[in-house]
């Protein structure tokens, strides 16, 4: 299958929650380390996305709520959605290793995963640089991941 129509606004509903939650997530964390649970909550968010994208929290969301009433518009583009789930599941694969050394007390580590997951979310939100996609497709040029092209 070709490229398909794809709504961008989904992906940038995504990207403000994720970078909203996790960052509430770590001020509360400072209160009580152990009692942060944005790691594991925004991990399972994103690994749900990857896996099944019609029924991403992010999109429910803006399907449901977001666009019917106005509050975002659509902003659809002809592309390929396999690399933007693939930047999504390396970001949950990253906030699952963080929710994992937080189980161990390495907080330091478990949020700095976090916050690498909060910056790129950032660049690709405010400058549409997904560094993701860009792995994306530096995998299929050296051959490690195969061209395919699915609908979301």
């Amino acid at each position: 299958m070709g490229t398909v129509p794809f709504d961008r606004s989904v992906l940038k509903v995504n990207q403000v929650i994720l970078m909203a939650g996790l960052i509430a997530g770590y001020a509360a964390s400072f209160a009580r380390p152990v009692a942060s649970v944005a790691l594991p909550v925004f991990a399972l968010m994103m690994l749900h996305g990857a896996a099944v994208p019609p029924q991403s929290l992010p999109r429910v969301l803006y399907l449901r709520v977001l666009k019917p009433r106005g509050l975002v518009s659509p902003r659809v583009v002809v592309e390929d959605p396999a690399p933007h789930r693939f930047a999504q599941l390396v970001g949950g694969i990253f906030l699952a290793a963080g929710s994992l050394l937080a189980l161990a007390g390495l907080y330091t580590a478990a949020w700095t995963l976090g916050w690498i997951v909060v910056a790129l979310a950032f660049l690709n939100f405010a400058f549409d640089i997904c560094v993701g996609c860009i792995m994306y497709a530096q995998l299929v040029r050296i051959g490690l991941l195969p061209l395919r092209r699915t609908a979301a």
